[in-house]
Formats: C-alpha cells, sequence, structure tokens
C-alpha cells in the first residue's frame, strides 16, 4: 500500500495540495491535511481498485476535519496557485493581475464548485473518479463542473465599454 501512495503523491501532489488549499483557504493547513490523509492511508489495508479517487477523497475529508476544528478560517495570502510567470515585464503584470483574478473567481465559487475545478483541472481526475472521491452522482459533480466554468468564464470575460470618442 505503502509504494502505491508514494507513487500516487508524486503524480498528484500539486492537485491534492491545491483540493486542500481549496477546502482549507490556507496553505499551511492545506499541507497538514494531505500530511494527514497520507499518514491515515498508510495504515488502511489494502487500496481499492482504483486509488486515485480514493486518495482525493481522504485529503478532501482530511481538509473538512481541520475546518471543523475551527484551525482553517485564513485565508492564502502569498503565491497564487493558478497560474505562472510571464515572460517579460509587461507581460509579467498583466499575468499577475490575470492570475489574482482567476484566483478571486475561483475563490468566489462556492465549495462544490471549487472543488470540482480543483480535481478536475489539477488533479486531472476524470468524472467518475470525481463523483467516487465526493461520494456524488455523477451527473452532480458534472453539473458542478460545467457551471463552475460557465461562471469562471463570465466573471473572467473581460468587460468592454463603448468609446465615447467623437
Amino acid at each position: 500500500m505503502r509504494e502505491i501512495l508514494e507513487q500516487l503523491y508524486r503524480e498528484h501532489r500539486q492537485g491534492l495540495f491545491t483540493l486542500a488549499l481549496t477546502v482549507t483557504r490556507c496553505p499551511h493547513r492545506a499541507e497538514d491535511a494531505v500530511q494527514e490523509a497520507m499518514a491515515r492511508l498508510c495504515r488502511a489495508p489494502a487500496p481499492p481498485r482504483d486509488p486515485v479517487p480514493y486518495v482525493y477523497a481522504a485529503v478532501r475529508h482530511a481538509a473538512i476535519d481541520q475546518l471543523r476544528r475551527g484551525a482553517a478560517r485564513e485565508r492564502a495570502e502569498s503565491a497564487s496557485i493558478y497560474g505562472g510567470r510571464a515572460a517579460d515585464p509587461q507581460a509579467d503584470v498583466i499575468a499577475a493581475e490575470q492570475h489574482a483574478r482567476l484566483r478571486r473567481a475561483v475563490d468566489a465559487l462556492p465549495q462544490p464548485e471549487r472543488e470540482a475545478v480543483v480535481m478536475r483541472v489539477y488533479g486531472n481526475l476524470t468524472f467518475d473518479q470525481m463523483a467516487e472521491a465526493l461520494d456524488e452522482p455523477l451527473p452532480t459533480v458534472a453539473s458542478r463542473y460545467r457551471r463552475a466554468l460557465h461562471t469562471l468564464g463570465r466573471r473572467m470575460r473581460p468587460v468592454v465599454e463603448p468609446s465615447h470618442d467623437q
């Protein structure tokens, strides 16, 4: 079981951390949740047939446990989890603004929709795996993801004001 978990962690660590961060909204608590989940899973019996959603579900539950204990009301204040760096200074400024805007848009989503986006985009889980990890029906998970993308698209669409030059 340990070897399987080590491999899954190597392949999915960013997605697992991002999922935990989506739930806890605190990088330190997210790290704790991932560590707690992996430690619990190391003590578990044999993994299920598809261990990927099993691990995501464990991390999600550990992050929720962090919230229930009242320890995770902080917000992540530093680095963006949603983007990378641009090639030149002007592009860097534009990219930073876009990443901040995307982060705010994702953070503003209801938690179930945030989780769906993170699992799909950062975890690269299939909808079947997401449904299993969330213990929700597949149509519900797919609908949440679709609704989240629609909302993000609307929020990220540039605002274009008509020109009043004459």
